[in-house]
């Protein structure tokens, strides 16, 4: 790719929003999402493209126009024609192109989840076409133990199989583990990148992938930036915006980009169904998302069809909760009721001369008893102090078995009984820190 291979509109986006390496280092700063979105907006009401900024003439009116954006700084990000040309023509050695929002390939999913905040540029390897295809968005913690693993890598292997692609952010711990998955099958993966796409579009583990078109890697990011807090969490939007379908499999509460991007995504209006991992030692933040409205994994769905699986799980979550009136539910106030059934992971099969991401297998893993697999249930239903009777009626289970249950997870310290308005209740103790789910 070089300058004549991108638009001139593309040029012009770049200009104002790209970064070029260190020949760059005394420009201004280039615009956020935000400044270029405000520009986009401002020359629409004038009926320009941004390719109507390459023009000496119209940038020398801009300090009459009421640019949103400082003319001089416009000015000195528009005139970095040779830097851009240096940069352009490394990445395309490399393999890398360049979207922008303005062309014609950009992923119309972007524009339509992430509307105004869609990013103005992408940055690419691989087949641009697998970014139309929506799939399955995986995401978790880069640090995970062994069943978070197992479950990932059979997420990725069950997509595969369904014909569904897999989108993730390429990240250590889940992400790559769902991508090994997905490649062990013969999935369509898209990797959402948060740094270093240069050297990852080079590398020998992703190098066959996309050169087979079973692999494309993206980021909205400089190809050449370092890791930051921000960008990691900034990427978010985009594996959520790519997918149809999301999953996490394993969350922090209340810290970290895996936390942070669910919870956006679960506040986002029509935003993608959100799935979590549930049963036996998942993290807190798993169990809070499903109290913030994500759905429970289906139990049966690595075994079964993953598409019909999880298009049950939501129709069924949505008619469980269209079932009470109005006032039916003011009046009980409580959660409806979810199911929480520890997952049965397909047995691995990858064929002789897969891929070199295949990974080695472990056994899944099943909760040791009845009472680790619906610890997390009762602990979803303890979104606030609630009677022995409050609880039996939300979980839908004899009073005596769940007598036994409170009476352990008392024992581990994880709830404590209360007296509220000379009631007996139970309640999560100390909610502020990290719950004992082992």
């Amino acid at each position: 790719m070089t300058t004549e291979q991108i638009t001139e509109n593309a040029k012009a986006i770049l200009l104002l929003c790209g970064r070029f390496g260190a020949g760059d280092d005394n420009s201004p700063q280039p615009l956020n999402i935000k400044e270029y979105d405000d520009l986009a907006a401002w020359l629409l009401s004038k009926k320009w493209w941004p390719a109507d900024l390459l023009s000496e003439e119209n940038q020398g009116a801009l300090s009459d126009a009421f640019a949103p954006v400082e003319p001089a700084r416009m000015k000195d990000l528009l005139a970095r024609g040779a830097s851009m040309a240096i940069a352009i023509e490394k990445w395309f050695n490399k393999g890398l192109w360049v979207l922008c929002r303005s062309d014609k390939d950009y992923p119309q999913r972007l524009k339509q989840h992430l509307k105004r905040l869609a990013p103005p540029i992408l940055y690419g390897a691989g087949d641009r076409a697998l970014l139309s295809n929506g799939g399955l968005a995986v995401v978790g913690s880069r640090n995970i133990n062994g069943e978070a693993e197992e479950f990932a890598r059979a997420v990725g292997r069950s997509a595969a199989r369904s014909g569904m692609q897999l989108i993730s952010g390429s990240a250590r711990g889940v992400d790559e583990t769902a991508m090994h998955g997905a490649f062990e099958e013969g999935g369509a993966v898209v990797g959402v990148m948060a740094d270093s796409l240069l050297r990852a579009a080079v590398s020998g583990k992703y190098r066959e992938g996309i050169r087979s078109g079973q692999l494309t890697l993206i980021s909205p990011y400089n190809p050449e930036a370092r890791f930051n807090v921000g960008n990691a969490m900034g990427r978010n939007k985009c594996i959520y915006a790519l997918a149809e379908y999301a999953v996490v499999v394993s969350s922090d509460y209340e810290t970290g980009g895996t936390w942070a991007g669910a919870e956006e995504e679960l506040r986002r209006e029509c935003g993608r169904p959100v799935f979590v991992r549930t049963g036996s030692g998942v993290p807190r933040g798993n169990i809070e998302l499903l109290r913030k409205g994500a759905k429970p994994f289906p139990a049966d769905a690595l075994a079964a069809g993953l598409t019909d699986a999880l298009n049950a799980a939501i129709a069924s979550r949505t008619e469980a909760l269209a079932v009470p009136s109005k006032e039916e539910s003011v009046a009980a106030d409580e959660p409806p009721p979810i199911e929480v059934t520890p997952a049965l992971y397909p047995e691995p099969f990858v064929e002789a001369g897969a891929s070199r991401m295949a990974v080695s297998e472990a056994p899944a893993v099943l909760p040791s008893s009845v009472y680790e697999a619906v610890k997390p249930l009762i602990l979803y239903a303890l979104d606030k102090p609630r009677t022995l009777d409050e609880l039996v009626k939300t979980l839908k289970v004899r009073k005596t078995q769940l007598q036994d249950w409170v009476k352990l997870l008392m024992k581990e310290g994880v709830v404590e009984e209360q007296t509220v308005r000379k009631a007996k209740k139970f309640s999560i103790r100390k909610p502020d820190e990290e719950l004992k789910l082992k």
